[in-house]
């Protein structure tokens, strides 16, 4: 029987380049980045009761890799019992998926809502109809802007001009949901996005509790790298740059002086 590989021969990837390496080969530092510019109106980018609730579709756990497979695992309980965990909140048959929180969109130009999407990795017959819109703080009176038939994951977006918003809808208290018609399928979505005074989508900004809204901003983190993303450490007073090494000539022997 062959040995397990130890952990120290274990793959991981780098934060920075994306090359898989040997963990034994990656630290973790503190970097310096850039966020970009992005905002989310939705308080729960993910599946959250209190931003978010579903209607006929049935709660199925997070077993759906979804947007998340770095982070998905099958985790094997005692008694050996093997669960798909720590991906996407799944649902299950035909439903539909709606945010509760009102956004007051009433100084915009336009609008933008976008969510990651897809049926449950594992449906054998996965080809499911997903539609996007608009509708009431009950659900009701949907809005229909966008639908898109898909076998796999992707980002499904519509836009559209606040002038333009139907007359059922106030653009001071907008809802957004996403319907599926899954009958016997499971099905996520994640990602959610409400972006202001856009025609597309932009930078994915996730959120929990509270909305964004954010500019250019200069941030540190901690990432796990490898030798060729390590960046050297300095002292703070060589923030700068290291202050040169002064030179001092060492004097010459009499004996071997130019006359």
């Amino acid at each position: 029987m062959a040995r397990p590989p130890s952990i120290a021969r274990q793959l991981d990837r780098c934060d920075v380049c994306g090359k898989k390496t040997h963990k034994k080969n990656l630290v973790r530092t503190n970097m310096d980045f850039l966020a970009g510019e992005a905002n989310n109106y939705l308080l729960y980018s993910s599946y959250n009761a209190s931003g978010w609730t579903a209607v006929t579709a049935s709660d199925q756990g997070t077993p759906s890799i979804g947007p998340y497979a770095d982070v998905a695992r099958v985790v094997v309980s005692d008694d050996n019992t093997a669960t798909e965990s720590f991906g996407s909140q799944t649902w299950g048959g035909s439903g539909t998926l709606r945010s509760t929180d009102a956004i007051d969109a009433s100084t915009w130009t336009s609008l933008v809502f976008a969510v990651d999407l897809g049926p449950y990795h594992r449906e054998t017959s996965p080809e499911t109809t997903f539609t996007l819109g608009l509708c009431d703080s009950d659900g009701s009176n949907k809005e229909l802007q966008k639908t898109v038939v898909t076998s796999g994951s992707l980002r499904a977006w519509f836009t559209i001009n606040i002038a333009d918003l139907p007359v059922s809808k106030t653009s001071s208290a907008l809802y957004f949901y996403v319907s599926a018609t899954a009958v016997g399928k499971n099905w996520w979505v994640d990602r959610m996005q409400v972006e202001k005074n856009a025609t597309r989508p932009g930078t994915f900004v996730p959120t929990s509790g509270t909305a964004v809204d954010r500019v250019d901003t200069p941030m540190m983190t901690v990432r796990k790298v490898c030798a060729n993303c390590r960046e050297p450490l300095f002292k703070k007073s060589e923030r700068y740059g290291r202050v040169a090494e002064q030179r001092t000539d060492a004097p010459v022997s009499v004996d071997i002086q130019e006359v």
